[in-house]
């Protein structure tokens, strides 16, 4: 997993999969994410790699989890928000997205990310 650099790391357990996806039941927010179809076994744990420019904030009802965003700084031509995901000890995700359509600090938004750039690693190899 080395080579995704600053991506987000998000526990989870394979949950079930269809014709085209794996989808993931997240640990500490217990949302639903979308990967691309993995050979894993249900049940497996793994860890969920998503980069932060991959990472899109939505509408709260339309993610995979929830959270408020913490902080949110301008960058040249990008935003670069920390969002607190809901839940436990939930951990701060990074978003870097295009200046004028980024959260602002004390948002609700929900997160989402294109299947293809999410990337699953068995918890086994120490991802």
């Amino acid at each position: 997993a080395d080579f995704l650099g600053a991506a987000n790391f998000l526990p989870g357990r394979v949950e079930k999969h269809t014709d085209e996806h794996t989808l993931v039941r997240l640990d500490e927010s217990g949302g639903l994410i979308k990967a691309r179809r993995h050979q894993l076994v249900s049940g497996t744990e793994v860890k969920v790699a998503v980069q932060p420019g991959r990472l899109r904030a939505c509408a709260p009802d339309d993610g995979f989890c929830t959270g408020t965003v913490e902080n949110a700084t301008y960058v040249g031509t990008l935003v670069r928000a920390g969002v607190r995901v809901d839940g436990g000890d939930a951990p701060l995700l990074r978003l870097e997205v295009p200046a004028g359509r980024g959260p602002v600090a004390g948002e609700r938004v929900g997160i989402s990310a294109d299947p293809d750039d999410v990337n699953l690693f068995p918890t086994e190899q120490g991802g």
